[in-house]
């Protein structure tokens, strides 16, 4: 017994022709062939009345599943040929997985992600291409109009230069929209450097009232961009300022004068920060003064370690101290010969 299935395939009409014992083996095939659209096409038109009804849902199952795995190796594949810039394997790819299995959202979802992909970079090399040609006709167009001035009868130049000042209109109009995308994304600078080339290919007062609003917008931009970042940079003086005054309060001389480092030199006049500073000053020399004094009565009472860490510490905050160095060298050479005396023994 035989049926025939209707089945619209990517490239137009097709008819299945299956005997009812082979529709399995028929699905298999095109399992393997990667056409899935022919196979569910085929299990979505068979009956529950089919003998093989059963079965053949539960291949639908594993078909779903290896449909599935197509899918993603179509999406990867796509991906790969894009980053290595093989536009048109990616677009052939999508075409036999579109054929093969024209149900798929998943690969049309791939195909859209493609060309808005592909849009982006088309966009991108028009404009690359429009900056390279408006640079050129900037340079190109003079040297025509010098040599129509110095052959003014030379109608074949004449030709030339009329068609280079209709494409310079072109371009101008061009790179007027360019300015105006950029000011609209705030990017003054290219703004008027588009405006500006586009003055130079086709001067108009329209044209000269852009470029006059974008140098206002400009120093409005960065007149408030300068506000802003005085507010952020004044905040965050006054927080350092009160970090200084907590360490200081909290005994951590050293993370003070740390701190006081990052201070600008405005914030240095500060009369509440310079008196502060005058009273680190005065207390780092007095725990330098307490920790000499440890040091010395460790060094006398032969605590030779605990001098030599004493003195490091006064380093930490007199890394100019030569008085602790020299005794830190003094201490390490009595260390070494009392360790030489006791080997000998």
């Amino acid at each position: 017994m035989l049926f025939v299935l209707p089945f619209l395939s990517g490239c137009g009409s097709a008819f299945i022709t299956s005997k009812q014992d082979d529709v399995i083996t028929q699905i298999d095939v095109w399992s393997e062939a990667n056409e899935y659209g022919k196979a569910f096409a085929t299990l979505d038109y068979v009956k529950p009345k089919h003998p093989q009804y059963q079965k053949l849902q539960l291949r639908k199952i594993t078909l779903l599943a290896q449909a599935k795995k197509y899918e993603q190796h179509i999406d990867k594949q796509v991906i790969k040929y894009i980053k290595a810039d093989q536009w048109a394997q990616a677009l052939d790819l999508l075409d036999q997985a579109k054929e093969n299995y024209p149900q798929s959202k998943a690969i049309t979802n791939t195909e859209k992600r493609l060309l808005e992909q592909q849009q982006k970079l088309l966009a991108s090399i028009d404009k690359n291409i429009l900056l390279q040609r408006s640079q050129w006709m900037i340079k190109t167009r003079p040297v025509y109009e010098e040599k129509l001035n110095t052959d003014p009868r030379n109608k074949s130049v004449k030709i030339q230069l009329d068609d280079l000042n209709k494409e310079s209109k072109i371009l101008a109009q061009n790179l007027t929209v360019l300015s105006q995308k950029a000011s609209k994304r705030k990017h003054y600078i290219t703004a008027k450097t588009r405006i500006n080339q586009a003055i130079t290919l086709e001067p108009s007062e329209e044209r000269q009232e852009i470029l006059s609003q974008l140098k206002n917008q400009a120093k409005k931009s960065y007149a408030k961009k300068k506000q802003t970042e005085n507010r952020t940079h004044k905040i965050q003086q006054d927080t350092l300022a009160q970090e200084i005054k907590q360490s200081f309060a909290d005994g951590d001389f050293l993370k003070t004068k740390q701190l006081m480092l990052k201070l600008d030199k405005n914030e240095e006049n500060d009369l509440q920060l310079i008196t502060l500073k005058q009273e680190l000053n005065s207390s780092i020399n007095e725990k330098i003064l307490q920790l000499e004094y440890e040091a010395n009565k460790n060094y006398t009472d032969g605590q030779f370690h605990q001098a030599i860490n004493l003195w490091q510490q006064v380093l930490v905050y007199d890394p100019q101290n030569t008085l602790a160095e020299k005794n830190i060298q003094r201490a390490e050479k009595v260390i070494d010969k009392l360790n030489s005396i006791r080997e000998k023994q």
